[in-house]
């Protein structure tokens, strides 16, 4: 995983906690400036997936039902290999000159989605056959 991604995690769970820095500090045995540091955006410091676990069983017997939508989101939100490293690339590229090559790959996709369903537009999740 990502150290980025140990971080946002780390964050959302500080959010679903509900906790103050200084209580999630607490909890978790740290100093409130090591939580800091694994807080703030521009820090090099990361969490352990020791911390994030812990803190994960920590919550779970206090806020159930938003560990458990966290949980789903978090596993929602990974993405394989071949994601990550199309995200990685995209992004060392300046947006002005990103935005056509967007543009170029998404009619690409919706090409290849019309092919794959028989030369007709695929249908959008959620919408209904008739009437």
């Amino acid at each position: 995983m990502a150290g980025m991604d140990l971080k946002q995690e780390f964050r959302d769970l500080l959010q679903v906690s509900g906790w103050s820095q200084a209580e999630a500090a607490r909890q978790l045995a740290m100093t409130p400036s090591a939580l800091s540091q694994i807080v703030r955006e521009n820090s090099p410091v990361r969490p352990s997936p020791v911390t994030l676990r812990l803190f994960g069983l920590l919550l779970w017997p206090k806020r159930p039902g938003a560990a458990r939508r966290l949980a789903r989101r978090q596993r929602d939100r990974r993405a394989e290999k071949w994601e990550q490293d199309l995200i990685r690339a995209l992004r060392r590229i300046p947006p002005k000159t990103r935005r056509p090559i967007l543009s170029v790959l998404y009619a690409m996709i919706d090409a290849a989605r019309s092919k794959g369903a028989g030369g007709k537009k695929p249908r959008r999740p959620g919408r209904r056959r008739g009437g």
